[in-house]
């Protein structure tokens, strides 16, 4: 026996049922996403688990709601039941990998939301993140949507420092300094930077982030191409700029020679208290440096 009098009972309660369950969805995310207690990763379960329950619900009503469907011969019934399966499987398949992706993601945990990450070749803010794709906010304000299958196979650089498990600032120090410093690794490229107004400049960043609470740093890389006509010259006039810039990113922009060739290939490396400075003042930064290596 159907669940409902008629076809027209069907659709008219389904269709009210569906969308108070969209609203309850709806309502739901948007009081998670305002509590700061609860990690991303369990508002994102809590959220999918809620969404899952829901399609299940609105399934079932269609299935056992309309009368029609109760008339129908078994044999056609059977064969209606066959192609639907099929087509649900067809359509659900990149769904369903999606979502085991989504699930292995949370699992490993190599990024959380506002973390600054590089997917792929593919670099920018993650201003969403659920069990089917990632959002993420590129430096000129576009937003690029990604799947989650993409991302697992995609090579992951998350440019978020986490500091939370930093006791002392020379386990700060030996997180952020540069490779050459550290003595771990030597790129072969010429550092433009004195190590003790680095070690100083790092010492006063430390001291702002155990003032202000913070657990988060922003430590983003880009790298530029500079010709050799007056190197020494435009080497000069960079040192200018990320001197200028040092208030807007709250650190000293670094940069070293990581290749010889053709061209010159510099590395950049800017250090941020918030993604809101790097959002805002990158795009302006890497303008100037461009009119300086075309000057």
């Amino acid at each position: 026996m159907a669940l409902f009098n008629t076809d027209l009972e069907a659709i008219i309660i389904i269709s009210i049922i569906a969308a108070i369950l969209y609203l309850i969805n709806k309502f739901i995310s948007s009081f998670l996403s305002r509590i700061k207690k609860i990690s991303n990763k369990k508002k994102n379960l809590l959220n999918f688990g809620i969404r899952i329950g829901s399609i299940i619900l609105v399934v079932y009503l269609v299935i056992e709601g309309f009368p029609s469907f109760k008339s129908i011969p078994p044999q056609y019934t059977a064969i209606l039941t066959s192609s639907i399966s099929t087509a649900i499987a067809f359509v659900s398949s990149e769904i369903f990998s999606n979502f085991m992706a989504g699930l292995l993601l949370i699992i490993i945990d190599p990024f959380d939301l506002g973390d600054i990450v590089k997917i792929g070749n593919k670099k920018g803010v993650v201003i969403s993140f659920t069990l089917s794709r990632i959002i993420l906010e590129t430096y000129d304000r576009i937003t690029i949507d990604i799947a989650n299958k993409q991302v697992v196979s995609s090579n992951i650089i998350n440019y978020t420092k986490k500091l939370k498990d930093v006791k002392n600032f020379h386990e700060f120090e030996k997180k952020l300094n540069f490779p050459q410093y550290k003595g771990e690794a030597h790129l072969g490229g010429v550092l433009f930077v004195d190590e003790k107004e680095n070690e100083k400049e790092l010492k006063e960043l430390y001291e702002k982030l155990i003032e202000g609470k913070k657990e988060l740093i922003y430590n983003f890389t880009f790298n530029m191409r500079y010709p050799y006509n007056r190197l020494r010259i435009k080497i000069h006039q960079t040192d200018n700029l990320c001197v200028k810039y040092k208030e807007k990113f709250g650190f000293k922009p670094r940069f070293h020679i990581i290749n010889f060739g053709n061209e010159i290939h510099i590395k950049f490396r800017l250090i941020a208290l918030n993604t809101k400075s790097i959002m805002e003042y990158l795009p302006e930064f890497a303008k100037e440096i461009f009119k300086i290596i075309k000057s």
